[in-house]
């Protein structure tokens, strides 16, 4: 860790988390971003003329990518305003459907998944590892989809989108060889803020099926404490993980600020869409008779007492919800399977659960 001192490392892990970091998140940090700006500390112009330079190399920390039946992308037409997004459907192979025992009279389960990025950056390649992971070792088609992205289509498009996209996997379960009575959502950080609220308006609308499972990944839950700018006043937030990880690795508090503020807007507007149960889903009346939530979060993670709250608030109204989080482990460590052992055992996790939210066996 010698390494962190050098003066050309242009983002050095912070003094305030180095010691509560798992060393091998830690190592993958220094080796792949703390000689990299982040999208954040640069305006969104700057990024968008060259996103790679500032995009984390997922792809050197992911592990494999498993092969799949087939992963056809299919154009899903929304209406708010009008346009089209992608959805790419990924099917198991036979040996991978037997192996896990989900198919019913010729119909497999399906998690719809919203992909991470602050509703700003990331698109259908965001999750594509872990995606395969799911598709093959769950036994599961996998519906990941495509939403489109703030600053041009600022909340709350992205909930529209991934309504519609949802609703267009249920009128469309014959033909993808869906069973809609184990048809779940589940997203990473801005896809998990998704999921969640989706789970809320699929409960409210008895056009469909009840959902089977919510599966929220680091969790967005709670827009309302993140400031336009600075830090977060500890008298004024619920959030100890605001305080305590403002310089948290990969998604500190300014880049929550960044995806925010695009996301969300800096005018007046900003308040009352902070206070939408669409961007804020522990804001919603009831969180009672929804789909049982997994939520996984990690220890080292502003957003981490989101999870904790949402888990504790679904719980109080008769939810079913499971906890983990994982010690030592920042923001993105999902995706770090390739390279990250905690990484690795949070994908096992995912596969278990959601072979026991669709019925199969482990």
């Amino acid at each position: 860790m010698g390494s962190n001192d050098v003066p050309s490392l242009v983002n050095p892990l912070h003094p305030s988390i180095i010691e509560r970091l798992d060393p091998a998140f830690a190592e993958i940090y220094m080796r792949y971003q703390a000689s990299r700006l982040r999208a954040d500390q640069v305006s969104f112009e700057v990024y968008d003329g060259d996103r790679e330079k500032y995009t984390f190399p997922t792809a050197k920390v992911a592990g494999e990518f498993p092969g799949v039946a087939s992963n056809r992308i299919y154009k899903v037409p929304v209406s708010n305003p009008s346009g089209e997004i992608a959805v790419q459907v990924y099917v198991p192979t036979l040996d991978a459907i037997a192996a896990a025992g989900l198919k019913r009279d010729g119909l497999l389960p399906a998690l719809v998944n919203y992909h991470g990025g602050g509703f700003v950056i990331g698109g259908l390649d965001s999750d594509e590892s872990l995606c395969r992971k799911l598709c093959q070792r769950a036994g599961c088609i996998i519906v990941n989809v495509d939403y489109r992205l703030a600053p041009e289509y600022q909340h709350p498009i992205p909930v529209t989108d991934s309504w519609e996209a949802l609703k267009w996997t249920f009128e469309n379960a014959a033909t993808l060889k869906i069973d809609p009575s184990r048809v779940g959502v589940g997203g990473l950080s801005a896809g998990a803020c998704l999921a969640a609220v989706l789970a809320l308006m699929a409960r409210d609308d008895p056009s469909l099926p009840r959902l089977a499972v919510q599966l929220l990944i680091v969790p967005v839950i709670d827009a309302r404490f993140i400031p336009k700018e600075g830090s977060c006043d500890p008298a004024k937030t619920p959030y100890k993980s605001y305080i305590d990880f403002e310089f948290a690795p990969m998604l500190p508090l300014h880049r929550l600020i960044w995806f925010y503020n695009l996301w969300l807007g800096t005018d007046e507007g900003r308040t009352e869409n902070a206070n939408d149960f669409r961007a804020s889903p522990i804001v919603a009346d009831s969180h009672a008779n929804l789909a049982p939530a997994i939520i996984r979060s990690a220890e080292i993670d502003p957003l981490v007492s989101e999870g904790i709250a949402y888990h504790e608030k679904l719980l109080a109204a008769g939810t079913p919800s499971k906890l983990k989080i994982y010690k030592g482990q920042g923001h993105p460590f999902g995706h770090w399977d390739g390279v990250n052992p905690t990484s690795k055992e949070f994908v096992n996790d995912c596969v278990s659960e959601l072979k026991a939210a669709f019925g199969g066996k482990n």
